[in-house]
């Protein structure tokens, strides 16, 4: 149980390092492409405007879809809870799991023997053929 929740979290901790540095990739390869054209100020501009429609874009997105879901009842877990939460604010839900991420990544950092436990964990699975 503890192994799987490892890695989840560097799962997630990977794809958001590889989401992020995606996102930052392609804000600079449009910021080359129009510093030709616009000069600094104006790429930095449209890139900006672009930034802004793309999460507005998200947003819309987010708040448009999706039923509304039945009110909680009294006899669910703590986790059903959690989950009704994260499906009635998606957004929120990602906001935390990013900073549950960084709170990790930060522990590992400032506590190496967590790498070296979820390392061992981790190969303590591969070998006994459980995944």
């Amino acid at each position: 149980m503890i192994e799987k929740a490892l890695l989840a979290v560097i799962g997630l901790a990977a794809l958001t390092a590889l989401t992020l540095m995606g996102v930052a990739a392609a804000g600079f390869a449009l910021f080359a492409v129009l510093t030709p054209l616009l000069g600094a100020a104006g790429a930095a501009g449209v890139l900006a405007l672009v930034c802004i429609l793309i999460l507005g874009g998200a947003v819309l997105a987010v708040r448009g879809k999706g039923p509304s879901l039945p009110a909680l009842q009294q006899d669910d877990s703590l986790a059903a809870r959690a989950f009704d939460l994260a499906r009635q604010h998606p957004m929120a839900a990602g906001g935390a799991a990013l900073l549950a991420t960084l709170a990790a990544g930060v522990l590992a950092v400032k506590n190496p023997k967590v790498i070296a436990t979820a390392l061992s964990a981790y190969l303590a699975g591969r070998s006994s053929g459980r995944h």
